[in-house]
């Protein structure tokens, strides 16, 4: 299927216009409207109308759809950590799935420092018609407002305290009490946990649910340690847990960047993996599959995140009076290399 062309060709110089189209494919001009706007219409004439327009040169006007249709199809998408591959991943597939639907993109990047409600307010400038929040804590001011004027909005991997809206989330409690299990059963009693941000949903959801399992079978946790979903402050973290006088013999990580901080850590002390630590994640980001990693980590359903939060949002803004959705996902333990039964192996990793 051609792309759109950026230039305007056409007899005399004159710019296309839509009728041009719809005279040319003896179709509505309505048809051609919805064909290029993302509206329903047969497939086959929805190519039919993008390769005329394409040869003529034609260029949907965003402000005359906007002024038609009350659209603009612009949708805001807000990250906070890009530096984690997880968030990448996850807004590159909200973006596919976005265009698929005939929407546009507007990336908003929060940072640890940066005012939220101040990014939110600079999407709403741009006129965007829904937002998509992928990561947010949940003590956040600015998802409040938008919530009580009835804004279009749906989390991801994220929800907030007090707050109505359409989530789509991994199952954070199943993922790790899954994890806990797979430790337990491995015969790990020395457990520890390395945190992320005690204030996002996730790493809260994680935390009490591996140290429920592990009470439940009569395990106490033996250490915890919040290292902000940092790679570097997990690696320094971990250095003084496994140079302890009794450090752990498994690491539950609540994010995957956590226990590439562990196993650095190891390899400094020269601690074998998994013969003298088993250590698990969360998320399986592209790098944890690598051979010369190997992470047993819980994976999260990203696509099918990006998926149901875009058709959800499509329905918030189509109609604002529904009931909100909730979706939970399930995710999946992957046992890679770097968990065993406890063992006091030690030496080169």
């Amino acid at each position: 299927m051609p792309e759109l062309s950026l230039s305007r060709r056409s007899g005399g110089g004159r710019s296309p216009t839509s009728r041009d189209i719809a005279r040319e494919l003896d179709v509505s001009q309505s048809t051609v409207s919805r064909a290029l706007n993302g509206g329903s219409v047969a497939e086959a004439t929805r190519a039919r109308v993008i390769e005329a327009a394409a040869r003529r040169g034609y260029v949907v006007n965003a402000a005359a759809r906007e002024l038609v249709t009350k659209k603009s199809g612009l949708v805001g998408v807000v990250v906070a950590d890009i530096t984690n591959p997880f968030y990448p991943e996850l807004v590159e597939a909200i973006g596919a799935r976005l265009a698929e639907a005939g929407k546009t993109m507007l990336l908003a990047t929060i940072g640890v420092t940066d005012d939220e409600v101040a990014r939110v307010r600079l999407l709403l400038e741009h006129r965007v018609d829904g937002i998509i929040f992928t990561s947010t804590q949940v003590d956040s001011t600015a998802i409040p407002r938008l919530a009580s004027d009835d804004f279009p909005l749906v989390l991801v991997n994220r929800e907030v305290d007090g707050v109505e809206a359409d989530a789509i989330v991994g199952d954070n409690v199943a993922g790790a009490t899954a994890a806990a299990e797979y430790l337990l059963g491995l015969g790990h009693r020395r457990i520890a946990l390395i945190t992320g941000d005690a204030r996002t949903s996730t790493s809260r959801d994680r935390e009490a649910a591996f140290v429920r399992s592990l009470e439940g079978a009569g395990v106490r946790l033996a250490h915890r340690v919040e290292a902000g979903f940092d790679q570097r402050a997990a690696f320094s973290a971990a250095l003084e847990l496994l140079g302890g006088t009794r450090p752990p013999t498994a690491v539950m990580c609540v994010n995957d960047l956590i226990a590439f901080g562990v196993l650095n850590a190891a390899r400094r002390l020269g601690i074998d993996v998994p013969g003298g630590l088993s250590v698990v994640g969360f998320d399986d980001i592209p790098m944890a599959s690598w051979d010369a990693i190997g992470l047993t980590t819980v994976r999260q359903p990203i696509s099918r995140m990006a998926e149901e939060a875009v058709a959800v949002l499509e329905r918030r803004v189509a109609d604002d009076g529904s009931e909100f959705e909730r979706h939970l996902l399930p995710c999946e333990l992957v046992v890679r290399s770097t968990t065993g039964v406890p063992g006091t192996t030690k030496g080169k990793v």
